[in-house]
């Protein structure tokens, strides 16, 4: 029966190895607790857990690890050179692997405990700046200081240490650092700095911790006997958390209740009182790392962390296998706030609404979400409206939650609040989740400048923008501003001047205040010039006026009016139109001479010429004039082909003169050329 059971033994074994040993991604990164030594029935205890080495197989190749993680235990068998994941290969809690040995025919196992890591958080630091874990984890604190564009240098600062770890990494990689549990065993890896950006002062790096965190760690031994039953005196930690100033923590252990309670905290140490039933035991200053044995109880207590500015420590208590401990449900105050930045803006600019939010209550939130308000009348321009946590720790406040809005139109405006919804240790009871808005934000106003129209005109008998004036002259000018239609009470100007180009020519007022001009209004003002000196003058003119939230603006409005001072002047000058009585003979005679036909014109000048000539008795003198208008006539036509023979002659010259060579020349040739110009 005996072999029989021994078979059935390690087929139990076996296949119990073959569901649990699956493999996981390799690159998973592990903090690992080294080679802890356990004896048959032995039991190592990390925070929560507990893993108690309960059987081996015959041959001592498999060990049978019950693991406890509150009231129910499971267990898993490891064989030697293998890793078993828990409580599956797909979402590990820890990674086991064990080496097995027979001392004195008794077993021993050397099981490995790893706890794979997670990232909790993504900090850039500065130079000199610290980093600190958040509170429910241990005291550790790192401060970077150096940094280059390849790599970063960080202290790491333990709780039980003064003296801090120097770690060196390279962009692109990390490394992680052990923390120390007690005098024999270390959590190799338990922090783990990876660095993703560095530069000259300041560097990025994100921080991993185990997903079992907890560094309350020892080894319980089984009785003498070697059963692997727990001793009567065997202390489990029960509770691992915080504690505040005037809490009690009940711990029932079989039919007798005991209260821890927390009286003061100081930097170094933490004073409790304990309490059996409503019997005070008495009361017991506790170390940071110490633990303490309450005498005439079972109970032990321990201090790993203090927070003198919030009145709370981190307390460990150890009790018997089968305490049990009523949590404290403490509610999360959480209040939000919810602001603008600036509260009034121009229509074409940007609102910054900014959200803050605190917890100030004892206790942490959970699934926190934020709803930013957006209301009508403006435009959502960057981030997003709503933002989720997964936690809120008590104490602490949010990153300033930011988004951009755009008005659409002018006037005064109520944002809205902000809302947080959120679940604490209370509202989880019920699951029912709280509720809670901030204050609203109002009184938001957004102003406009309405587009103003300048025209001008100057009066100097009447109006118009160009008119006549003399030197000494008084010329008005007057101007009429004119706002486009809008809401008056946020589209507006303020503090409008106009300011005048006066050239030396003219003298006046060259500042004219105007005030405010509202959308829709119109304004009409007038001043006087007087005119110096001669000139075309031309008046130019710049509106200066500031917007109503006091910025300044400049519109050109560039030549308004035209002031012509300058007098007409009378300018004669001859203009020979007929020739003189001296000159007409010679004038009738040119004309007659260029004339093809000059007998009509010759006879009507000489019918005119008798109307003045007095009647006389000689019977000759008209037969004169006409001889003598003949002979007019005819030396025209003369002079006429004289011209035209000199022209024919210069020709044959010219012919003449370009003949080349040739046959020698008749005689009497120039006598033929000579007879030609004569017959024609």
């Amino acid at each position: 029966m005996k072999r029989i059971a021994a078979l059935i033994l390690v087929g139990l074994f076996l296949f119990a190895g073959l569901n649990v040993t699956s493999a996981v991604a390799e690159d998973v990164l592990y903090a690992k607790i080294s080679s802890v030594e356990l004896g048959l029935g032995d039991k190592a205890v990390l925070g929560p857990y507990s893993f108690t080495f309960t059987d081996v197989s015959p041959d001592f190749t498999t060990a049978r690890i019950s693991i406890s993680a509150g009231k129910g235990s499971s267990d898993v068998y490891i064989e030697e050179g293998k890793t078993v994941y828990y409580p599956s290969a797909t979402n590990p809690v820890f990674a086991l692997s064990v080496v097995i040995w027979r001392i004195k025919n008794k077993p021993v196992v050397y099981l490995d405990i790893m706890s794979p890591l997670k990232a909790i958080d993504t900090v850039t630091l500065d130079e000199g700046k610290y980093y600190r874990l958040p509170s429910n984890f241990p005291g550790i604190k790192v401060k970077l200081i150096s940094a280059t564009s390849d790599y970063a240098t960080f202290n790491v600062y333990f709780p039980y240490s003064s003296t801090p770890t120097t770690v060196k990494i390279s962009k692109g990689s990390g490394k992680g650092v052990a923390y120390k549990l007690n005098d024999k065993y270390r959590y190799k890896d338990y922090l783990y700095l990876k660095v993703t950006d560095t530069s000259s002062d300041s560097a990025t790096f994100e921080v991993y911790l185990p997903k079992v965190a907890a560094v309350d760690f020892n080894i319980v031994k089984s009785d003498e006997g070697g059963s692997g039953t727990p001793s009567q005196n065997e202390t489990l930690l029960v509770y691992n958390g915080l504690m505040y100033t005037g809490e009690k923590l009940p711990v029932k252990v079989d039919d007798t209740t005991y209260y821890v309670k927390l009286i003061s905290v100081v930097s170094t140490k933490a004073s409790l009182e304990v309490y059996r039933k409503s019997t005070k035991v008495g009361t017991y200053f506790v170390n940071i790392g110490e633990v303490k044995a309450i005498p005439d109880t079972p109970l032990k207590l321990s201090i790993q962390k203090t927070e003198p500015q919030y009145n709370r420590s981190t307390v460990l208590v150890y009790a018997p296998d089968g305490a049990q401990v009523t949590p404290i449900l403490r509610a999360a105050d959480i209040v939000a706030n919810i602001d603008a930045v600036p509260k009034e803006i121009m229509l074409d600019n940007n609102l910054v609404v900014v959200i803050s939010v605190e917890n100030r209550g004892k206790g942490d939130a959970y699934d926190v979400a934020i709803a930013a308000p957006l209301p009508d009348d403006f435009e959502l321009v960057s981030l997003a409206k709503s933002w989720t946590f997964k936690t809120f720790p008590a104490f602490t406040n949010m990153p300033a939650l930011i988004y951009v809005l755009k008005p659409t139109k002018v006037g005064e405006f109520d944002i809205g609040k902000a809302v947080v919804t959120f679940y604490d240790d209370k509202s989880l009871e019920t699951g029912k989740k709280r509720v809670i808005y901030s204050a609203p934000l109002t009184g938001i106003k957004v102003y406009n400048i309405p587009s103003i129209d300048v025209n001008a005109l100057a009066y100097n008998g009447t109006w118009s923008n160009y008119v006549a004036a003399k030197v000494g002259d008084k010329v008005s000018l007057k101007f009429t501003l004119r706002a486009s239609d809008g809401n008056p009470d946020y589209e507006f100007v303020k503090n409008a001047t106009l300011l005048l180009d006066l050239p030396s020519s003219v003298d006046g007022q060259a500042l004219v205040d105007i005030g405010t001009i509202r959308a829709g209004e119109t304004k009409t003002l007038q001043l006087d010039l007087t005119v110096l000196k001669e000139n075309l003058t031309n008046i130019r003119a710049t509106l200066v006026y500031l917007d109503p939230l006091g910025g300044e603006h400049r519109l050109a409005l560039g030549n308004l009016v035209t002031i012509n001072s300058i007098p007409p002047r009378i300018i004669t000058e001859e203009v020979k139109v007929w020739p003189t009585a001296e000159e007409l003979p010679s004038y009738v005679n040119q004309t007659l001479a260029k004339m093809d036909d000059p007998k009509p014109l010759a006879e009507e000048l000489a019918g005119i010429s008798a109307e003045y000539l007095s009647p006389e008795s000689n019977p000759w003198k008209p037969a004169a004039i006409v001889f003598i208008l003949l002979t007019v006539i005819l030396a025209g036509v003369a002079y006429k082909y004289w011209d035209e023979a000199e022209k024919l002659k210069e020709k044959l010259e010219r012919k003449k003169q370009r003949r080349p060579g040739g046959l020698p020349k008749k005689e009497g040739g120039e006598e033929g050329e000579s007879s030609e110009i004569v017959e024609l």
